[in-house]
């Protein structure tokens, strides 16, 4: 009998009981409930409640409501992580729009010498930012984490070059997640190949990606807006919040890839994400706005890129090479 596996969906707010079923369920498709409980070592009421919330997921379906079918993992962890970041960059709204909470505690608190280290801050404004990082450079011992999701403005550039590179003479260990779009600009392609060449570690991605900067796994600072780092940012020391932040970059470092291996353009990442979820290729063109035969052409060519002969391998093949 199987027991229960090691909850390695957790990070993608799946239960140990949850990913149990799910990975039952694709070793042994068309599986029925009791043979599900059996085999996770679960009573039928569990199973049920797992099986229930899996397909609420997504990532179990069922033609009869008597036998169960997992769903492809590529399309149920794709939908799962973009899910999870929704989540998480709410509750960084929400973290960052309860600062004013800041003033009215300190108002009730008499500090003495020493006050203790505050656990969110807002700093606002490009200039304010910069000088932030810099502060937090500086202080940094072991480690700096940096994904640069966008464009980088060029009144910001020559600041973020100048410290990382202090930050690499000083011996930092660094690892930068840059996206293909930022990449495009040539200076910021120069930048990169720079950082790379100083001995610092980077990777590329043509994937969903947040703006964050985190400095020896103890303190983050996150754009509050996305696509634009000059609105603001908050600095988090929060230890739940920073756990988060530290997995989602594990999660992305993980699926990116070095400088020199050759992404799929936007358009490919997009057909590969609607091959993995549309059977029909009529369909799959309507999603994507494009004519039938533009659609099919990009799927051929994706099956020949990848080598594999169909689509469902295709995406297996895709997620191995962090395309998705």
């Amino acid at each position: 009998m199987d027991t229960v596996e090691g909850n390695t969906l957790a990070i993608l707010g799946v239960g140990a009981s949850e990913e149990a079923v799910y990975r039952m369920t694709l070793r042994s498709p068309g599986i029925a409930l009791t043979g599900i409980a059996l085999g996770c070592g679960l009573d039928r009421d569990d199973a049920a409640a797992a099986v229930e919330r899996l397909r609420e997921l997504g990532a179990v379906t069922t033609d009869d409501q008597r036998t169960y079918h997992g769903a492809d993992p590529a399309s149920v962890v794709d939908r799962l992580t973009r899910t999870r970041i929704r989540g998480l960059q709410g509750e960084i709204r929400r973290v960052a729009s309860s600062r004013h909470l800041v003033d009215s505690l300190a108002a009730d608190r008499r500090t003495g010498a020493q006050a203790p280290v505050t656990e969110l801050r807002y700093v606002e404004g490009v200039d304010q930012v910069v000088a932030c990082v810099e502060e937090l450079s500086f202080l940094a011992r072991e480690e700096r984490l940096t994904a640069h999701p966008g464009p980088i403005l060029a009144a910001a550039l020559d600041a973020v070059r100048s410290s990382d590179l202090k930050c690499l003479r000083r011996g930092l260990r660094m690892r930068t997640i840059v996206h293909a779009g930022a990449l495009r600009a040539p200076e910021v392609e120069r930048f990169a190949a720079e950082l790379s060449d100083r001995g610092a570690r980077v990777r590329r991605t043509a994937g969903p990606l947040e703006r964050v900067v985190i400095f020896d796994r103890r303190t983050a600072l996150v754009a509050t807006d996305t696509t634009d780092i000059t609105s603001g940012a908050l600095v988090v020391r929060q230890p739940g919040l920073l756990s988060h932040l530290l997995a989602l970059f594990e999660s992305r470092w993980s699926r990116a890839c070095d400088l020199a291996d050759d992404l799929p353009s936007e358009t490919e990442v997009r057909v590969l994400h609607t091959m993995a979820r549309v059977d029909k290729d009529e369909a799959g063109a309507r999603e994507l706005g494009m004519s039938l035969r533009t659609y099919r052409g990009h799927v051929a060519a994706l099956l020949r890129r990848l080598g594999t002969p169909n689509r469902f391998r295709a995406a297996l093949a895709a997620r191995e090479r962090n395309w998705l």
